[in-house]
């Protein structure tokens, strides 16, 4: 991971600076900001800052909130229960906030040792695309609003 060298062992910045003049998707490409130790949330197309990185305020720069369905993991736990796992509401909930607030969401599901997606996993994936089926036209090519979130009611997030 990022973490574990700076970013001159893993040529980063050499890497990038072909990736982003030469390369052949060098007008499409985006790179997030975790490649190197010392790096996060201060280089990159976008930040991650964190796992689970999600302000709740307006940023200046792009931002993807990295995050998983499994509260302790981002692998395939075995032993999991089902209170080890974010709720349909709790997803949403980051999803919405995430997306009033400019950033953008990766959500992980840790596949098993054979590459299966747990049952828990695809049916969060699933009421996650039911729910933007509906609502989708408040999460896709939307822009923060003016003001983010509601002053009286907490859980009412804006976009436009």
């Amino acid at each position: 991971g990022d973490w574990e060298a700076e970013d001159t062992y893993w040529n980063s910045t050499e890497f990038l600076a072909w990736l982003y003049n030469d390369s052949p998707v060098k007008d499409t490409v985006a790179v997030n900001d975790r490649w190197g130790r010392g790096t996060n949330c201060k280089h990159g197309g976008y930040y991650t800052c964190t796992d689970r990185y999600n302000p709740g305020v307006l940023q200046k720069h792009k931002w993807e909130n990295a995050m998983t369905i499994d509260r302790a993991s981002w692998g395939y736990r075995r032993e999991a229960t089902l209170e080890d796992y974010l709720s349909i509401e709790e997803l949403l909930q980051q999803l919405v906030i995430t997306v009033s607030c400019g950033g953008n969401v990766l959500l992980n599901a840790g596949p098993t040792r054979d590459g299966r997606i747990a049952p828990i996993f695809e049916e969060r994936f699933r009421q996650i695309g039911s729910w933007l089926a509906v609502n989708g036209e408040a999460i896709y090519g939307s822009k923060p609003w003016t003001y983010q979130n509601d002053t009286v009611n907490p859980d009412v997030w804006y976009t436009q």
